[in-house]
């Protein structure tokens, strides 16, 4: 079959059309690395925390019920769930693998859009350096590899930003052509440079980008509920624009009425694309933003003991003046994040911040006329999306989390790119800090991947691609007792088990009834609500539970946090439940333990 269409194929290869500067052989194999360590890993089995606690779990379930059912004490099942459904669609067709490789096709789709938002709104020389800035980011192909929904709200958030500048107009325009002498970083061949001018006061503007906008900041609301700054920024920058210039609209003479309409045109199909899932919360639960704002609205297993312990108000960094100054360096470094390995940045944008800040803030006015506008729009959007995670972490610890800065590092991606090629404007005869970029780039790029490598080998993917490893030897090789503990309940356990989970989020891998604990505060809660260990027994009898698991290291790891909720008295009464209400049924090497409830 193959031979018999090779012609066919090879007509179509030659009919394609290619980026006129393609990138030289160091970047392809840079790219084809880091390509194949992403498509390695999102083909592997589901371990990632969050996947197997509500990403697919959530999935599973409605699939099983055959609709999207309500009744689950789980907060994020009630998240905004475009991804969750995507989810759902691909485990209908192969699995939870073709979940993975959902989330996977977005991080594709987020570095083409970086290429494009680079090559036109900035300049074609930034293109393939913006990617590579995108690239050296080591949560990129970490989270590639999971089924998470970050790359998606990344990718539509820049989406909707890019689809307000083709709106506005902006885009990089030649002017003549002369030949140069500087050979591009990422180019294979030494070409004519062309001087570039930009739209800098379009005339209209088109409506048909702004609806597109509009619809891709919608599908981002459909994702988190954090992601409204993205869509409020954007909307602020339009109505800025609208403000201070004369726009006309479909040839007529800017109005009231015209002031207006892009506005409606941005805000309204927003609104209608993500309005479905805050009609099912308040439909399911009664809050539209369940969890959330429970002090304006009710909440189907919610009150205000779960609100404090899940908000974990004040244990933020506070106003820390030198810790506030610190955050990029911190959050490069990753040590204070909530999980090392999925909000891990690179030194590339650290490395950047001072050209950032230069061009930024103080806009570098000696060349304002090469100042590409899009370049205002992109930074305002990533300063937003910055300051809102830096309130965040101010807040609660638990918001300490760098992979919440992706839509800003995406939008930064083609900025730093520019920044990295137009320091040749910085040279000076005596040094070249462009050339000096490059190695410190080229080497940051080579340590990701050692890294990636280094990790490859590690998790030795090729024993389960390659068939010499089964999907239960490769999750019971990764997940340890958890998987162990999933599997022996599975078989031990009859099917109408009802199993209540403590300190355990996780139930993505069992088969019986499950009800997992959350946000780890159910004994907590509990000992809030009845008090005694009798009464918590009874509760636990009367909402049909047969058997509970406990997961000793999440009890350690809350006494660890000294979360005060859980207190000695909460303690005591666990000790009693142990001793009167629970028979043991089976034991995974002293960090699972299953009883039956008495």
């Amino acid at each position: 079959m193959t031979l018999a269409l090779w012609p066919d194929f090879s007509a179509l290869y030659r009919r394609l059309r290619w980026p006129a500067k393609h990138p030289n052989r160091l970047t392809l194999f840079y790219l084809a690395l880091v390509g194949l360590f992403t498509l390695a890993a999102a083909l592997l089995p589901p371990i990632d925390w969050d996947g197997l606690f509500y990403h697919l779990t959530a999935p599973k379930l409605f699939i099983q019920a055959h609709r999207i059912s309500p009744g689950f004490d789980v907060p994020h099942f009630n998240f905004p769930f475009l991804a969750e459904m995507l989810f759902a669609y691909a485990m209908l067709l192969r699995g939870d693998i073709a979940a993975k490789l959902t989330h996977a096709l977005y991080g594709l789709l987020l570095t083409g859009l970086v290429y494009l938002t680079a090559r036109r709104h900035l300049s074609r020389e930034s293109a393939w350096p913006s990617v590579l800035v995108l690239l050296s980011m080591p949560m990129i192909v970490t989270l590639a590899g999971w089924a998470y929904n970050d790359l998606a709200l990344a990718f539509y958030q820049l989406a909707a930003l890019y689809a307000l500048l083709r709106g506005q107009g902006s885009g990089v325009r030649d002017r003549g052509s002369g030949v140069s002498n500087q050979k591009s970083v990422v180019s294979s061949q030494n070409t004519e440079s062309k001087v570039l001018t930009f739209n800098l006061q379009p005339s209209t503007f088109n409506l048909h980008w702004l609806v597109l906008s509009g619809l891709f900041a919608g599908l981002s609301m459909g994702l988190k509920y954090t992601s409204f700054i993205g869509p409020l920024t954007i909307g602020l920058i339009l109505l800025w624009w609208l403000i201070r210039k004369p726009f006309t609209i479909d040839n007529s003479q800017f109005t009231i009425h015209n002031f207006l309409k892009p506005l409606a045109v941005f805000v309204l199909p927003a609104l209608l694309v993500a309005l479905p899932w805050y009609l099912k919360n308040f439909f399911f639960t009664g809050n539209p933003f369940y969890p959330f704002l429970s002090g304006l609205f009710d909440g189907l297993f919610w009150d205000q003991f779960r609100a404090d312990w899940y908000a974990q108000a004040g244990t933020g960094i506070g106003f820390d003046v030198k810790t506030l100054a610190l955050l990029p360096v911190l959050a490069t470094m990753g040590v204070r994040d909530a999980n090392y390995f999925d909000g891990r940045t690179g030194p590339i944008f650290l490395a950047f911040l001072p050209l950032i800040l230069l061009y930024g803030v103080f806009r570098y006015r000696v060349r304002a006329t090469e100042r590409p506008p899009a370049l205002d729009a992109l930074l305002i959007f990533a300063l937003a999306q910055f300051l809102f995670w830096a309130m965040g972490v101010i807040w609660s610890q638990s918001l300490w989390q760098s992979r919440l800065l992706l839509p800003c590092l995406a939008a930064l991606s083609p900025v730093v790119g520019w920044l990295w090629q137009d320091l040749t404007h910085l040279d000076r005869p005596q040094f070249s800090l462009r050339r000096f970029a490059n190695l410190l780039i080229g080497l940051a790029l080579a340590l990701n991947l050692v890294e990636l490598g280094l990790n490859f080998v590690q998790v030795n993917p090729l024993a389960y691609l390659t068939g010499q490893e089964t999907r239960a030897d490769y999750l019971t090789r990764r997940l340890g007792a958890y998987y162990a503990a999933m599997e022996q309940m599975n078989k031990t356990l009859p099917a109408q088990a009802q199993v209540l989970f403590l300190w355990e989020p996780r139930s993505y891998f069992c088969q019986v009834g499950c009800r997992p604990d959350s946000i780890l505060d159910q004994l907590a809660h509990d000992h809030y609500l009845y008090g005694s260990a009798a009464n918590i027994a009874a509760a636990w009898k009367k909402a049909g539970v047969t058997h509970v698991l406990l997961h000793r290291q999440g009890l350690e790891f809350i006494k660890s946090e000294g979360t005060e909720a859980l207190s000695a008295s909460a303690l005591e009464q666990l000790a009693v439940l142990e001793a009167g209400y629970f028979a043991p049924v089976f034991d995974v090497v002293g960090a699972y333990q299953v009883y039956a409830l008495k």
